[in-house]
């Protein structure tokens, strides 16, 4: 029998076919011939400055959709909501105002018997059709409940419901906000932030580590991939940002992230995204990051599966970088044995 995520996978693909009615073929037809910025620096002060440039014009591009509100024309408000007492960690639901001055919601965890902190904090973003639940719940499933991961191990983990919208990048505004809350908590180490994410939760990790520094580390879950393996297969167009589309090949959106840590997920059997340009995304990633002297920064985990979170890379990496330990967790939830580290 096939995993419950290869199912999910499939019906991902079979319902975005019916929906979005152009042919993969005429869609690759779209492939642009050239791009107006891609990644060409030979040296690290040509790469800074395509870094630089490339940032404020993907700023220019989102803000062209919706106006960025800063928290002091529109403050966060966070507000608890309800409280869980778990037995490695509180868990609280709250409420935030986001950028459309409408209140959104989330899980807040705090850890419990690890001292008073600061602790390291994850932002854990959920795909299409998720929620602030999915990444905490059963580790059967695709999210594999890397949240409860993270939030077990030792970090404050901060899960947001947030919606579809046209283009997966007018979130970026409300994902820089849930930064912004991490931030602010005196439980959080300001030093020591990550955010990880699958399918969409992968792109918006991609958007939010490459245009927010106070990010140290990231993991891109089920979503990297070059434009030409994004275009070869039904998938939503949400990612087409329009002047994104056009200014780099999306797989170099990610050397925006650079020298900083990133895991790339990409299973062999994703629907969504054909390993062979996820392969092709990674070597070009790796190449710009080699740019800035850093290309062991970057790790990109293949395995034998759907679209789903895997973590066997994930975990020790974030947890190098953050000081965390979420990697016991896994360990002991994968193999009934913390030690087998």
């Amino acid at each position: 029998m096939k995993s419950a995520p290869v199912y999910v996978c499939l019906a991902i693909v079979f319902s975005m076919a019916f929906a979005y009615p152009t042919s993969a073929q005429n869609a690759l037809e779209r492939l642009p011939k050239e791009f107006d910025m891609p990644f060409k620096a030979v040296t690290l002060e040509e790469a800074q400055q395509w870094q630089n440039e490339a940032s404020e014009k993907l700023f220019g591009y989102v803000e062209a959709f919706c106006q960025r509100k800063s928290t002091d024309e529109l403050p966060i408000d966070l507000k608890i909501e309800s409280t869980e007492e778990l037995a490695t960690y509180t868990k609280h639901r709250i409420s935030y105002m986001g950028n459309e001055e409408e209140r959104k919601t989330a899980i807040l965890t705090f850890p419990k018997g690890k001292g008073d902190g600061p602790f390291p904090a994850i932002l854990a973003l959920h795909g299409h059709g998720g929620n602030e639940d999915a990444v905490f719940n059963n580790p059967r499933e695709l999210y594999r409940a890397f949240a409860d991961d993270f939030a077990q191990g030792g970090y404050v983990v901060l899960a947001p419901s947030l919606e579809h919208r046209d283009y997966a990048a007018m979130q970026l505004w409300n994902l820089i906000r849930l930064v912004d809350i991490l931030e602010s908590r005196p439980e959080v180490d300001k030093e020591r932030l990550g955010v990880a994410g699958l399918s969409m939760g992968g792109e918006w990790t991609m958007w939010v580590a490459a245009c927010d520094l106070r990010l140290k580390a990231a993991v891109v879950s089920g979503w990297m991939c070059t434009t030409e393996g994004c275009l070869a297969v039904p998938n939503c167009e949400c990612w087409e940002l329009p002047g994104f589309f056009t200014l780099m090949d999306v797989c170099e959106i990610n050397i925006l992230i650079a020298p900083r840590p990133v895991v790339f997920e990409s299973s062999l059997r994703d629907g969504c995204f054909p390993i062979r340009y996820c392969r092709d995304g990674f070597a070009r990633i790796r190449e710009g990051y080699a740019v800035f002297g850093a290309k062991d920064a970057v790790s990109q985990d293949t395995w034998d599966a759907g679209h789903e979170w895997h973590g066997e890379l994930a975990y020790p990496m974030i947890d190098e970088v953050l000081q965390g330990n979420a990697r016991a967790v896994y360990r002991e939830k994968r193999y009934g044995s913390s030690t087998r580290l």
